[in-house]
């Protein structure tokens, strides 16, 4: 999540200045940190996920009950 901690800032300047949000608006979608399956399968299908939560129009809903 490092590269996360890097630009999130600097996607909240950018949305500010276009009017398209705010930083409560940006959220992590990755991999957690033990990210590695060792399954070629697995990795095709989580990758899959990623991107579409990535490029979803709406946003994500996230469960905050831990």
């Amino acid at each position: 999540m490092g590269e996360y901690s890097y630009i999130a800032p600097r996607l909240d300047t950018s949305m500010n200045a276009l009017g398209k949000g705010t930083f409560e608006d940006i959220r992590y979608v990755g991999r957690a940190p033990p990210a590695a399956t060792g399954f070629y399968q697995v990795h095709v299908k989580e990758q899959t996920e990623l991107v579409q939560k990535a490029i979803q129009p709406e946003p994500i809903k996230f469960n905050t009950t831990v």
